[in-house]
Protein backbone atom coordinates (compact mmCIF):
# COMPACT_ATOMS: atom_id res chain seq x y z
CA UNK A 1 0.00 0.00 0.00
CA UNK A 2 1.14 3.41 -0.37
CA UNK A 3 1.56 5.54 2.46
CA UNK A 4 0.56 8.54 1.52
CA UNK A 5 -0.11 10.79 -2.03
CA UNK A 6 2.47 13.20 -2.32
CA UNK A 7 2.44 16.70 -3.88
CA UNK A 8 5.64 15.84 -6.40
CA UNK A 9 2.89 12.68 -8.36
CA UNK A 10 1.34 13.92 -11.08
CA UNK A 11 -1.23 11.80 -10.21
CA UNK A 12 -2.57 9.83 -7.40
CA UNK A 13 -0.60 6.61 -7.34
CA UNK A 14 -3.45 3.41 -6.07
CA UNK A 15 -2.10 0.82 -4.92
CA UNK A 16 -3.77 -2.87 -4.71
CA UNK A 17 -5.67 -3.09 -1.19
CA UNK A 18 -7.91 -5.78 -2.20
CA UNK A 19 -11.86 -5.28 -3.79
CA UNK A 20 -13.21 -3.66 -1.53
CA UNK A 21 -11.52 -0.36 -1.54
CA UNK A 22 -12.59 2.57 -3.52
CA UNK A 23 -10.25 5.48 -5.38
CA UNK A 24 -10.17 9.06 -4.80
CA UNK A 25 -12.51 11.33 -6.09
CA UNK A 26 -10.07 12.73 -8.50
CA UNK A 27 -6.69 11.94 -9.64
CA UNK A 28 -5.64 15.28 -10.84
CA UNK A 29 -3.22 17.13 -8.63
CA UNK A 30 -3.62 20.70 -7.69
CA UNK A 31 -1.87 23.81 -9.55
CA UNK A 32 0.96 25.10 -7.36
CA UNK A 33 -0.41 28.78 -7.43
CA UNK A 34 0.87 29.49 -3.72
CA UNK A 35 4.11 28.59 -4.04
CA UNK A 36 6.14 30.94 -2.31
CA UNK A 37 3.06 32.91 -1.49
CA UNK A 38 3.62 35.91 1.46
CA UNK A 39 0.33 34.96 3.65
CA UNK A 40 0.16 37.20 5.73
CA UNK A 41 0.26 40.31 2.54
CA UNK A 42 -2.03 37.92 0.79
CA UNK A 43 -4.74 37.85 3.86
CA UNK A 44 -4.80 41.88 3.59
CA UNK A 45 -5.33 42.35 0.31
CA UNK A 46 -8.40 39.33 0.91
CA UNK A 47 -9.41 42.08 3.84
CA UNK A 48 -9.50 44.98 1.83
CA UNK A 49 -10.71 43.68 -1.52
CA UNK A 50 -13.55 41.99 0.48
CA UNK A 51 -13.28 38.47 -0.27
CA UNK A 52 -13.78 35.36 1.66
CA UNK A 53 -11.74 32.22 0.81
CA UNK A 54 -12.82 29.01 1.77
CA UNK A 55 -10.88 26.01 4.74
CA UNK A 56 -11.81 22.54 4.10
CA UNK A 57 -13.11 21.63 7.86
CA UNK A 58 -11.37 18.20 8.59
CA UNK A 59 -9.75 18.47 4.87
CA UNK A 60 -12.94 18.39 3.25
CA UNK A 61 -14.04 14.49 3.49
CA UNK A 62 -16.66 13.74 1.03
CA UNK A 63 -17.36 10.14 -0.66
CA UNK A 64 -14.18 8.79 -2.32
CA UNK A 65 -12.22 11.08 -0.13
CA UNK A 66 -11.68 10.33 4.32
CA UNK A 67 -11.06 13.27 6.56
CA UNK A 68 -7.53 14.23 7.55
CA UNK A 69 -6.11 13.52 4.35
CA UNK A 70 -4.46 14.28 1.49
CA UNK A 71 -6.87 12.82 -1.71
CA UNK A 72 -9.81 15.10 0.11
CA UNK A 73 -7.06 18.16 0.84
CA UNK A 74 -6.56 17.79 -2.93
CA UNK A 75 -10.07 17.57 -4.18
CA UNK A 76 -11.04 20.33 -1.88
CA UNK A 77 -8.38 22.97 -3.27
CA UNK A 78 -9.44 21.76 -7.16
CA UNK A 79 -12.75 22.84 -5.84
CA UNK A 80 -11.40 26.12 -4.65
CA UNK A 81 -10.66 25.79 -0.89
CA UNK A 82 -7.17 27.50 0.02
CA UNK A 83 -6.61 26.00 3.34
CA UNK A 84 -6.89 22.77 4.62
CA UNK A 85 -7.95 22.37 8.21
CA UNK A 86 -6.13 19.27 9.60
CA UNK A 87 -6.26 17.13 13.22
CA UNK A 88 -2.80 16.58 14.24
CA UNK A 89 -2.56 13.61 16.81
CA UNK A 90 0.36 11.70 18.27
CA UNK A 91 1.00 7.59 17.78
CA UNK A 92 2.81 5.69 20.48
CA UNK A 93 5.98 6.49 19.16
CA UNK A 94 5.71 9.88 18.97
CA UNK A 95 5.11 10.54 15.25
CA UNK A 96 2.51 13.28 14.80
CA UNK A 97 -0.13 11.89 12.46
CA UNK A 98 -3.68 13.17 10.92
CA UNK A 99 -6.05 11.97 13.10
CA UNK A 100 -9.10 13.68 14.09
CA UNK A 101 -10.69 11.55 16.93
CA UNK A 102 -8.57 9.73 19.82
CA UNK A 103 -9.32 6.39 18.25
CA UNK A 104 -8.82 5.06 15.05
CA UNK A 105 -12.17 3.28 15.03
CA UNK A 106 -14.53 5.97 12.90
CA UNK A 107 -11.83 6.91 10.23
CA UNK A 108 -10.11 3.42 9.13
CA UNK A 109 -10.41 0.37 8.76
CA UNK A 110 -9.05 -1.22 12.26
CA UNK A 111 -9.42 -0.71 15.94
CA UNK A 112 -7.30 0.98 18.84
CA UNK A 113 -6.57 3.91 20.31
CA UNK A 114 -3.86 6.58 19.24
CA UNK A 115 -1.83 7.44 21.50
CA UNK A 116 -1.58 3.52 22.11
CA UNK A 117 -0.40 2.48 18.73
CA UNK A 118 2.88 2.98 17.08
CA UNK A 119 2.76 4.80 13.80
CA UNK A 120 3.57 1.36 12.01
CA UNK A 121 0.18 0.05 13.16
CA UNK A 122 -1.72 3.25 12.48
CA UNK A 123 -0.10 3.02 8.24
CA UNK A 124 -1.20 -0.78 8.02
CA UNK A 125 -5.13 0.49 8.03
CA UNK A 126 -6.79 1.91 5.20
CA UNK A 127 -8.73 5.17 5.63
CA UNK A 128 -12.46 5.21 4.80
CA UNK A 129 -14.50 8.50 3.44
CA UNK A 130 -18.16 9.22 5.09
CA UNK A 131 -19.86 6.69 3.66
CA UNK A 132 -17.32 3.97 5.78
CA UNK A 133 -15.76 2.59 2.23
CA UNK A 134 -12.48 1.39 2.35
CA UNK A 135 -9.96 4.11 0.41
CA UNK A 136 -6.46 3.32 -1.25
CA UNK A 137 -5.15 5.72 1.18
CA UNK A 138 -3.27 5.84 4.97
CA UNK A 139 -3.43 8.62 7.83
CA UNK A 140 -0.42 10.69 6.81
CA UNK A 141 2.24 11.84 8.99
CA UNK A 142 1.80 15.80 9.34
CA UNK A 143 5.47 15.42 7.73
CA UNK A 144 3.96 14.14 4.74
CA UNK A 145 0.90 16.18 4.16
CA UNK A 146 2.86 19.52 4.59
CA UNK A 147 5.29 18.27 2.20
CA UNK A 148 2.18 17.66 -0.11
CA UNK A 149 0.52 20.45 0.17
CA UNK A 150 3.32 23.07 -0.79
CA UNK A 151 2.19 25.56 -3.18
CA UNK A 152 -0.99 24.29 -3.47
CA UNK A 153 -2.67 25.01 -0.19
CA UNK A 154 -2.28 26.24 3.45
CA UNK A 155 -2.28 23.77 6.37
CA UNK A 156 -4.68 25.08 8.63
CA UNK A 157 -3.07 22.71 11.71
CA UNK A 158 -5.43 21.74 14.62
CA UNK A 159 -4.14 19.79 17.82
CA UNK A 160 -5.32 16.95 19.69
CA UNK A 161 -3.00 16.97 22.66
CA UNK A 162 -0.19 18.61 21.02
CA UNK A 163 1.67 21.32 22.69
CA UNK A 164 2.88 24.56 20.91
CA UNK A 165 6.51 23.94 21.37
CA UNK A 166 6.25 20.63 20.03
CA UNK A 167 4.08 21.59 16.52
CA UNK A 168 6.29 24.77 16.50
CA UNK A 169 9.42 22.55 16.07
CA UNK A 170 7.63 20.09 13.68
CA UNK A 171 6.66 23.11 11.48
CA UNK A 172 9.77 24.90 11.78
CA UNK A 173 11.56 21.18 10.90
CA UNK A 174 9.31 21.16 7.43
CA UNK A 175 10.18 25.20 6.43
CA UNK A 176 6.81 25.57 6.52
CA UNK A 177 6.25 28.28 8.78
CA UNK A 178 5.19 30.73 5.90
CA UNK A 179 1.70 28.39 4.96
CA UNK A 180 0.63 27.11 7.77
CA UNK A 181 -1.83 28.84 10.34
CA UNK A 182 -2.14 26.95 13.62
CA UNK A 183 -5.18 27.16 15.67
CA UNK A 184 -4.93 27.99 19.06
CA UNK A 185 -7.46 27.51 22.03
CA UNK A 186 -6.42 30.08 24.42
CA UNK A 187 -4.52 33.68 24.32
CA UNK A 188 -1.74 32.22 26.21
CA UNK A 189 -0.93 29.23 23.90
CA UNK A 190 -0.96 31.79 21.16
CA UNK A 191 1.33 33.81 23.59
CA UNK A 192 3.13 30.72 23.87
CA UNK A 193 3.26 29.80 20.21
CA UNK A 194 4.15 33.30 18.96
CA UNK A 195 7.50 33.25 20.92
CA UNK A 196 8.27 29.83 19.77
CA UNK A 197 7.85 30.72 16.08
CA UNK A 198 7.21 34.16 15.48
CA UNK A 199 6.53 34.15 11.58
CA UNK A 200 3.58 31.58 11.82
CA UNK A 201 0.29 32.28 11.42
CA UNK A 202 -2.25 31.91 14.40
CA UNK A 203 -5.66 31.64 14.35
CA UNK A 204 -6.81 32.86 17.99
CA UNK A 205 -10.31 32.58 19.56
CA UNK A 206 -11.17 36.79 19.66
CA UNK A 207 -14.06 37.88 21.61
CA UNK A 208 -13.33 41.37 22.23
CA UNK A 209 -10.84 44.06 21.79
CA UNK A 210 -9.57 43.15 24.99
CA UNK A 211 -8.18 39.75 23.80
CA UNK A 212 -6.14 41.89 20.65
CA UNK A 213 -4.83 43.92 23.34
CA UNK A 214 -3.52 41.33 25.42
CA UNK A 215 -2.00 39.57 22.54
CA UNK A 216 -0.27 43.02 21.45
CA UNK A 217 0.97 43.78 25.33
CA UNK A 218 2.71 40.01 25.29
CA UNK A 219 4.59 41.45 22.11
CA UNK A 220 2.56 38.92 19.82
CA UNK A 221 3.04 40.33 15.72
CA UNK A 222 -0.95 41.08 15.11
CA UNK A 223 -0.12 40.66 11.29
CA UNK A 224 0.38 37.08 12.28
CA UNK A 225 -3.11 36.75 13.91
CA UNK A 226 -6.53 35.49 12.09
CA UNK A 227 -9.30 35.64 14.50
CA UNK A 228 -12.05 33.10 15.34
CA UNK A 229 -15.01 34.37 16.19
CA UNK A 230 -16.30 31.00 16.58
CA UNK A 231 -19.91 28.47 15.23
CA UNK A 232 -22.53 30.57 13.59
CA UNK A 233 -22.59 33.55 10.76
CA UNK A 234 -20.52 35.84 12.35
CA UNK A 235 -20.35 38.85 14.41
CA UNK A 236 -20.49 42.01 11.82
CA UNK A 237 -19.74 44.90 14.37
CA UNK A 238 -16.65 42.67 16.03
CA UNK A 239 -15.26 42.02 12.37
CA UNK A 240 -15.78 45.59 11.35
CA UNK A 241 -13.41 47.06 14.67
CA UNK A 242 -10.92 44.01 13.94
CA UNK A 243 -10.89 44.77 9.92
CA UNK A 244 -9.54 48.34 11.42
CA UNK A 245 -7.22 47.16 13.56
CA UNK A 246 -6.25 45.53 10.34
CA UNK A 247 -7.23 41.56 11.66
CA UNK A 248 -9.09 39.01 9.23
CA UNK A 249 -11.92 37.08 10.95
CA UNK A 250 -12.73 33.41 9.98
CA UNK A 251 -15.53 31.29 11.65
CA UNK A 252 -17.96 28.21 10.53
CA UNK A 253 -21.86 27.44 10.78
CA UNK A 254 -21.26 23.31 10.34
CA UNK A 255 -25.14 22.99 12.14
CA UNK A 256 -26.82 25.18 9.25
CA UNK A 257 -24.68 22.85 6.61
CA UNK A 258 -25.88 19.66 8.21
CA UNK A 259 -29.59 20.97 8.30
CA UNK A 260 -29.53 22.94 4.47
CA UNK A 261 -30.23 26.11 5.87
CA UNK A 262 -26.69 27.68 5.83
CA UNK A 263 -26.48 30.61 3.31
CA UNK A 264 -22.32 30.72 2.36
CA UNK A 265 -23.34 34.61 0.62
CA UNK A 266 -24.81 36.18 4.35
CA UNK A 267 -21.93 34.53 6.03
CA UNK A 268 -19.84 36.32 3.78
CA UNK A 269 -21.28 39.58 3.58
CA UNK A 270 -20.91 39.68 7.59
CA UNK A 271 -16.85 40.01 7.28
CA UNK A 272 -15.48 36.81 6.82
CA UNK A 273 -12.21 36.61 5.25
CA UNK A 274 -12.23 32.67 5.50
CA UNK A 275 -15.43 30.16 6.16
CA UNK A 276 -14.72 27.14 7.27
CA UNK A 277 -17.09 24.22 5.74
CA UNK A 278 -17.58 20.94 5.19
CA UNK A 279 -19.62 21.14 2.00
CA UNK A 280 -16.74 22.26 0.17
CA UNK A 281 -18.38 22.10 -3.35
CA UNK A 282 -21.29 23.88 -2.25
CA UNK A 283 -19.64 27.06 -0.64
CA UNK A 284 -17.16 27.65 -3.41
CA UNK A 285 -19.88 27.39 -5.99
CA UNK A 286 -21.84 29.83 -4.08
CA UNK A 287 -19.06 32.02 -3.55
CA UNK A 288 -17.16 31.65 -7.01
CA UNK A 289 -14.40 30.93 -4.60
CA UNK A 290 -11.65 29.66 -6.84
CA UNK A 291 -11.59 32.66 -8.79
CA UNK A 292 -11.94 34.92 -6.39
CA UNK A 293 -8.86 33.75 -4.83
CA UNK A 294 -6.70 33.87 -7.36
CA UNK A 295 -8.06 37.53 -8.95
CA UNK A 296 -6.93 38.75 -5.46
CA UNK A 297 -3.57 37.04 -5.59
CA UNK A 298 -3.21 38.74 -8.85
CA UNK A 299 -4.32 42.07 -7.82
CA UNK A 300 -1.30 41.37 -4.81
CA UNK A 301 1.69 41.73 -5.69
CA UNK A 302 3.13 42.24 -2.36
CA UNK A 303 1.95 38.72 -1.63
CA UNK A 304 4.26 37.31 -4.36
CA UNK A 305 8.08 36.03 -2.71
Amino acid sequence: MIRALTASASVFILAACGSTASTSPTTAEPEAWLSDVNLSAYMDCVREQGVTLLQAHRAGDRPGAAENSIGASYASFIDGAVFSELDVGRSSDGVLVLMHDRTVDRTTTGTGTLTEMTYAEIAALNLVDVEGTPLDEVAPTLEEILDALDGVGIAQIDLKDIDMPTIAAAIEAQDAAHRSIVITYTIEDAITLHNALPEVMMSVGIRSLDDLATLETAGVDLTRVQAWLGLGTGNPELDAALAERGIETSYGDFRAERDGSVDYGAMARNGAEVISVDDVPAAAAALDAATQARAVLDACPAARG
